[in-house]
């Protein structure tokens, strides 16, 4: 079969190589002037640096088979590495169990409690009644309302903004799962990047045969009596025996064909949040922890994330790479202010808590991505789409339909397998 892949990022990549894998042909639309999606890259002197933090985890293995796939498992770097929580003018280590009954602001029984949380999460971390819970009620009933109060709200708040008491705790115990059930806590990255990884699945797809069509925005879809049609924003008309849309759930709202499957989707109310990313290259080392929070310490940035301490500093001229982040809707205030005053309060931020960064600053820069962490609601997984929304015609694999996984790269591959076995099952069934 001919099918159609809306969007270039992770999903529809995964997605093509897969159609691929299975002998159809494949045509990528991207709005953008590259695909990739999240992946994008800034040039700062002879390097590149993301433009949005990634890491890799040892139990991504969905992510990890595409890039043994793609011959780059040689390419993997990983390290041992370390969190701290700042808690007003102080930063506590939080990466043992020594750690957790040292934390001083909280109280002794309200540390315990807080451990506890952990280990529930190990034992029950997808389990499926936790969908009807808040995460909030959940969290208050394990750890304290100290503990949430002082910890676990501004983490959902830094998350999801004003959303978080719908947020379900299916989402936060999958977190939790997928990042804390290891021994020890272990980050790699790829020596040429995400934007490497990008490229080498581009260059798999493109000599397989695939079309990769940048600047390629999709205004609608329309049904016909063969299949399906891609019409372009610019008027381009392109016909396939079968579409999958890999857009974000709002995005494809908007272009989907009149009937049956635009009501059906229509009445998801699924938003996201959108992020802004402050990139701050400095000449010294700041922090030896990898993440860490910052909970009461009057800043914007609500943590900190020191790339360098996975991301080898041979590959950004021995250079530190930092980024300051905000999970902002792309509606709000904080996400709409320009760059410089963005950056002037990253700036702000940073030496309140390292003023030893004072002088150390090479370079600053800020990036926004407005669709990237769907704002859950209890009760979603009872309404999260098929799949198949008109067989053999019409498919979607978005976040939207990750839930509960944690929204990452890596998750996205995992629903790929997902989505292909349900074309697979559609097209072996009767016609």
């Amino acid at each position: 079969m001919d099918f159609g892949v809306l969007g270039g990022g992770i999903s529809g990549l995964a997605t093509a190589r897969r159609l691929l894998d299975r002998g159809h042909k494949v045509t990528i639309h991207e709005a953008g002037d590259q695909v990739g999606g999240l992946a994008g890259s800034f040039s700062a002197g002879d390097f590149e640096i993301e433009k949005f933090y990634h890491c890799l985890l040892p139990a991504d293995g969905a992510l990890l088979t595409h890039i043994d796939e793609l011959g780059m498992t040689g390419d993997l770097a990983w390290r041992e590495t370390k969190m701290g929580f700042r808690v007003g003018d102080r930063t506590w280590p939080l990466n043992t169990p020594v750690d957790l009954l040292r934390f001083g602001p909280l109280r002794w029984i309200d540390r315990i409690r807080l451990g506890l949380l952990a280990v529930r999460a190990r034992i029950a971390g997808t389990a499926p009644e936790l969908d009807d819970v808040t995460a909030a009620d959940f969290v208050r009933g394990i750890v304290g309302e100290q503990a949430f109060e002082l910890i676990w709200k501004p983490l959902l708040a830094a998350k999801i903004g004003d959303h978080y008491p719908a947020l379900p705790a299916l989402w936060l115990t999958s977190r939790l799962h997928r990042e804390k059930n290891v021994s020890k806590e272990e980050k790699g990255c790829l020596r040429s990047g995400y934007r490497g990884l990008i490229n080498a699945f581009e260059h798999d797809l493109v000599t397989r045969g695939a079309r990769v069509l940048t600047k390629s925005a999709v205004g609608q879809l329309v049904n016909t009596e063969d299949g399906m049609q891609v019409v372009g924003t610019d008027g381009s008309t392109y016909d396939y025996d079968a579409v999958v849309s890999t857009l974000p759930l709002t995005s494809f709202q908007r272009v989907a064909p009149e009937g049956p499957v635009r009501d059906a989707v229509s009445d998801l109310g699924l938003d996201y949040q959108g992020v802004v990313s402050g990139v701050f290259v400095t000449d010294r080392e700041l922090t030896t922890d990898y993440w860490a929070p910052w909970v009461d310490c009057g800043t914007t940035s609500q943590g900190l994330i020191a790339m360098s301490n996975v991301v080898p500093r041979e590959l950004t001229g021995g250079l530190h790479v930092h980024y300051l982040v905000n999970y902002a809707h792309r509606d709000s205030e904080l996400y709409g202010l320009d760059d410089e005053a963005m950056l002037d309060r990253y700036q702000a931020d940073l030496l309140r808590v390292h003023p030893e960064a004072e002088g150390a600053i090479q370079s600053r820069h800020v990036f926004r991505a407005p669709f990237v962490e769907p704002m859950w609601t209890t009760g979603y997984a009872s309404r999260k789409p098929a799949f198949s929304l008109d067989p053999r015609r019409l498919y979607m694999g978005c976040t939207a339909q990750l839930y509960p996984r944690v929204n990452s790269w890596n998750a996205c591959c995992e629903m790929v397998e997902d989505l292909v076995i349900a074309i697979d099952a559609d097209l072996e069934g009767p016609a």
